[in-house]
């Protein structure tokens, strides 16, 4: 397959869960442009509505090659591995596509070490690990 059909097939959202105040996505969009959405906002009783949501915004390009996805932006290259991962990691059962670095750092700035699963997460988990 191609590297431009595979990354047609890459298109989506991908984000990662997290049990604290806040969330990280990547958009995986058309023509390999990208962006990384990341929410904060101040603790709040269960489900209630955010607080003093701050949203910030950053835009890349991303290559395919295989079964890699690079996010390339600002001088910076994170490469990440699609692939179908298991829901034990967020407490869940089953397995789902997602994206994971293949390299993490210890940097602030940079993505999460964790999966960032394809959205919608629960319409695209399986009930069988993958072969």
């Amino acid at each position: 397959m191609s590297a431009s059909a595979f990354a047609q097939d890459m298109r989506g959202t991908y984000c990662v869960v997290s049990e604290s105040e806040w969330t990280q996505c990547i958009e995986l969009r058309q023509d390999g442009v990208c962006r990384i959405v990341t929410e904060f906002w101040e603790p709040t009783e269960g489900s209630g509505p955010r607080k003093n949501m701050t949203r910030e915004v950053s835009t890349c390009r991303y290559e395919v090659k295989g079964d890699l996805v690079s996010l390339i932006s600002e001088g910076r290259v994170d490469v990440m591995k699609s692939a179908v991962y298991d829901c034990a990691a967020i407490a869940e059962q089953g397995w789902s596509p997602g994206l994971k670095l293949v390299n993490p750092t210890d940097e602030r700035d940079g993505l999460d070490p964790r999966v960032y699963w394809k959205e919608p997460r629960s319409k695209l988990r399986r009930n069988a690990p993958p072969r």
